[in-house]
């Protein structure tokens, strides 16, 4: 369906912090704050996961 990794990793990331913002945050404010840093995370982390992954089997 998706043939990008990436591409598959950020909607991913982008869903799961959409529902989680919206579950752990009341107000809006501190909704957007919460999502958009957990989004950085994912992603970054996912980047780094990955990075690391290809340096250890290749």
């Amino acid at each position: 369906m998706l043939k990008s990794h990436l591409f598959s990793m950020v909607l991913y990331a982008v869903l799961v912090c959409i529902v989680l913002a919206l579950i752990r945050r009341n107000e809006p404010k501190a909704q957007l704050k919460y999502g958009i840093s957990l989004f950085i995370i994912m992603v970054v982390g996912g980047i780094i996961f990955g990075w690391l992954m290809y340096l250890f089997m290749s």
